[in-house]
């Protein structure tokens, strides 16, 4: 594997196990998000724990890679179409529910492209819908670029508190997010988009969640987007191994 692949999938497998732990210290919480016509609440907020510290663990195992990561894209298309887009529909005004399902989609492309990435075994065979994650993966970042100019609650979100001009930020960074997004779903340049993509979402993990993290060790919410962009950073970079040299596309 390429360095930034392998870096890649350690910062994936770190946040599902973060998400893991948090199905269980906040699983009350987490039943309250099943939807109403599942039976066992609970159940589900528990298996899909475990599910995340297997997938996890089969991520960073070569021979169970691409299997892991192809079910954990499944579970996250699940989630799209279970929860995010009913909730979307019902609070359609609210720019959280469309950030919280866009994020959903682009962990369900991400780790279909962490499948693809992954070598085939005697016992596996080539799944041609896996390169859909590529191109999930970048429609999702177009779309946050565009909720950057029309989600002035996005404002208060670009950078730490210390840094200056942050509604000015909102902007350049709604700009840059469906510039790369658009250059790896078309592939001009793709490989360039998707490492300064990952480069990206890292400093925003380092910058502005690390510290919201520390500030607010108690609460739940700071962790799970915090590992979601260092989860995203990780998947731009396994994708962007994948890709061909700029002399080659």
């Amino acid at each position: 594997m390429h360095k930034s692949e392998t870096l890649g999938r350690i910062f994936v497998a770190i946040s599902l196990v973060i998400f893991g732990i948090q199905h269980f210290l906040y699983g009350g919480f987490v039943a309250g998000l099943v939807p109403a016509f599942m039976p066992g609440h609970l159940f589900w907020a528990y298996f899909v724990g475990v599910a995340f510290f297997a997938a996890a663990a089969g991520i960073l195992y070569e021979k169970m890679a691409r299997p892991a990561a192809t079910m954990l894209g499944v579970m996250f298309f699940l989630f799209v179409v279970l929860l995010h887009i009913p909730r979307i529909v019902t609070h359609s005004r609210d720019g959280n529910e469309w950030t919280s399902g866009f994020v959903a989609l682009a962990m369900c492309g991400g780790a279909w492209v962490l499948a693809s990435a992954s070598p085939l075994y005697e016992r596996e065979i080539a799944d041609p819908f896996l390169k859909f994650g590529r191109y999930i993966f970048a429609m999702a970042f177009v779309a946050f670029g565009i909720q950057h100019f029309f989600d002035p609650r996005l404002t208060i979100r670009v950078g730490p508190p210390w840094f200056p001009g942050q509604p000015i930020w909102t902007y350049p960074t709604g700009i840059f997010f469906v510039v790369a997004g658009s250059a790896i779903f078309l592939g001009k340049k793709a490989r360039i988009a998707a490492t300064l993509l990952g480069a990206a979402t890292l400093l925003f993990f380092l910058l502005l969640h690390i510290p919201r993290i520390t500030a607010q060790l108690h609460d739940p919410g700071p962790w799970t987007s915090g590992f979601e962009v260092l989860a995203l950073c990780g998947e731009a970079w396994v994708l962007a191994s994948t890709l061909p040299g700029e002399n080659r596309e």
